[in-house]
């Protein structure tokens, strides 16, 4: 909680848009607490739980908030225990749907915390890979440990290391020469 997971999966499914200049469904998956809609500046009542819980159907739970080749889904309602329905064969049929249906389209799940809550546990199985957003300062050494070990080895495609301060600081320290001669 409070590594930026939301703001990164948000950037990472706007710049796949623009600069792959590919469609991206971002799904958002953290059903105890959905914030995409929010974090972009719309209201949006419908969402990931009402399709897993009311079965309402995807055109009535995928938005456009205005950022082309972008969809979303967000929806104003949260569960406090959503591992079930991660879990169910309704969320494994949608999953099987983007899969087949899509197969020129990014789908990037925004998915709660991996320590915590059972939650990604219960969905990893269903995503082709995962990427741990690691908050600098934020996140233990101890706690990132035990995070890999709790996902399966294959999924793990890499880490996005966030909020981390000053990073060209050491930049000044080297001496770069260009167009020397050899």
């Amino acid at each position: 909680a409070n590594e930026g997971k939301t703001v990164t999966s948000i950037n990472l499914a706007a710049t796949f848009a623009r600069e792959h200049n590919q469609t991206v469904l971002l799904v958002d998956a953290d059903l105890r607490m959905q914030m995409i809609h929010r974090y972009l500046g719309y209201h949006r009542r419908l969402g990931l739980l009402d399709y897993l819980e009311r079965n309402a159907d995807m055109r009535d739970i995928i938005s456009w908030p205005g950022i082309e080749k972008l969809t979303i889904i967000s929806g104003e309602r949260v569960i406090d225990d959503s591992s079930e329905l991660i879990s169910s064969p309704r969320m494994q049929s949608l999953m099987k749907d983007l899969k087949n249906r899509y197969d020129d389209r990014f789908v990037i799940f925004d998915a709660p915390p991996i320590l915590g809550v059972a939650d990604t546990l219960a969905f990893a199985p269903l995503v082709d890979c995962i990427v741990i957003v690691v908050g600098a300062g934020i996140t233990s050494r101890n706690d990132l440990k035990e995070a890999i070990g709790l996902l399966p080895q294959d999924k793990i495609a890499g880490f996005i290391l966030n909020r981390h301060k000053n990073p060209n600081k050491l930049y000044g320290r080297y001496r770069y020469r260009y167009g020397r001669k050899v």
